[in-house]
């Protein structure tokens, strides 16, 4: 194996090893729910849950709302897997009460 191949393959895989999903409807719950990974190597939890934190107040700002808070959840093993971070979260106007969270 040369070394532009090899080179290849490593960007590659340090590109596939983070991501951020679209934004989506709750399908249990009222809200939406956004979701940033990192490779093992290259990330942790706090800089998934950031990003995914900045989409969700983007996603809400853009409809002129603000973001609401609801849970977080954490997957992945430190040096072993990607560390995933799931913010789950509701867009309310500026003066609304927080709603209330149903499951």
């Amino acid at each position: 194996m040369n070394k532009t191949t090899l080179s290849c393959i490593c960007v590659a895989l340090l590109l596939s090893a983070c991501g951020t999903s679209e934004v989506i409807r709750n399908p249990t719950a009222n809200g939406y729910v956004v979701s940033a990974q990192y490779g093992a190597l290259n990330g942790s939890w706090t800089r998934a849950s950031q990003e995914a934190a900045d989409k969700a107040k983007a996603y809400c700002a853009a409809s002129g709302k603000q973001f609401y808070f609801i849970t977080e959840q954490r997957t992945g093993v430190v040096g072993w897997s990607p560390q995933e971070s799931s913010i789950a979260f509701d867009c309310v106007d500026g003066n609304a009460k927080p709603p209330s969270v149903s499951f």
